[in-house]
């Protein structure tokens, strides 16, 4: 109908079976679930594709030992031993291309099947965390950058010519964290400073956490129309 720009919130989410949430709950007896929710601004470039703008809201957990003593620094000096998890929660910025299939069988973007391919920026922060008193420590917040890659195999549709729904898995990696998430699942992860070590563990986190999600979306076309010249 000549529409070109949409917009749709997205929430992805996994059971969190083997790392914490937010909460630093995990398994399956507490149904304990990460999530995350995702906004995409999208603009038809061709019959088969759009371009687009992704912002992500990510938050979760981690079990992490604050109280090291193999640093001479430590980060926090004085927290005590209850702060042995993390909060991690930021903000993701990046750019998705989104290719539909078949064209030319009656689908056309944005309706269809699709994969989206997305590049991003991870703007992450981590809180020492006291599981037992459920509360962060104090205003602390470490904060650091790190790049993300993903890909989503979806199927959205369009109701009433404005109203978007749409379903996928997605598969993410965080490049720097899967040499600290491989060395996690042998001897561990070791840093010189525990800003090092924490960031390490943090990115490993991380991997795990964009590695394989489940995602539902909502979304709308926005009103702008072709404008046709008529000819006599």
């Amino acid at each position: 109908m000549g529409k070109k720009l949409l917009v749709t919130g997205e929430v992805s989410f996994l059971n969190a079976l083997f790392n914490p949430n937010h909460n630093m709950n995990h398994g399956l007896n507490k149904f304990s679930f990460n999530f995350r929710s995702t906004t995409d601004l999208d603009y038809v470039v061709a019959r088969n594709a759009t371009i687009g703008a992704t912002f992500d809201v990510f938050y979760t957990g981690i079990e992490y030992d604050w109280n090291n003593d193999s640093f001479d620094e430590l980060l926090v000096p004085e927290i005590d031993d209850r702060f042995d998890h993390g909060r991690i929660f930021g903000y993701g910025y990046g750019l998705n291309y989104k290719i539909f299939r078949n064209p030319s069988r009656g689908g056309i973007a944005p309706v269809g099947s699709y994969a989206k391919f997305d590049v991003m920026l991870l703007d992450m922060r981590v809180k020492p965390f006291d599981k037992a008193g459920g509360a962060p420590h104090g205003s602390y917040s470490h904060r650091f950058f790190t790049p993300a890659i993903s890909i989503t195999l979806g199927r959205q549709r369009v109701l009433w010519d404005f109203l978007i729904l749409r379903s996928g898995v997605q598969i993410g990696f965080v490049p720097m964290g899967i040499s600290p998430y491989l060395q996690s699942l042998d001897k561990g992860i070791e840093r010189g400073t525990q800003e090092q070590d924490l960031r390490a563990n943090v990115e490993a986190r991380l991997m795990t956490y964009y590695l394989f999600n489940v995602n539902f979306g909502v979304g709308f076309l926005l009103p702008f129309r072709k404008t046709y010249r008529s000819t006599n």
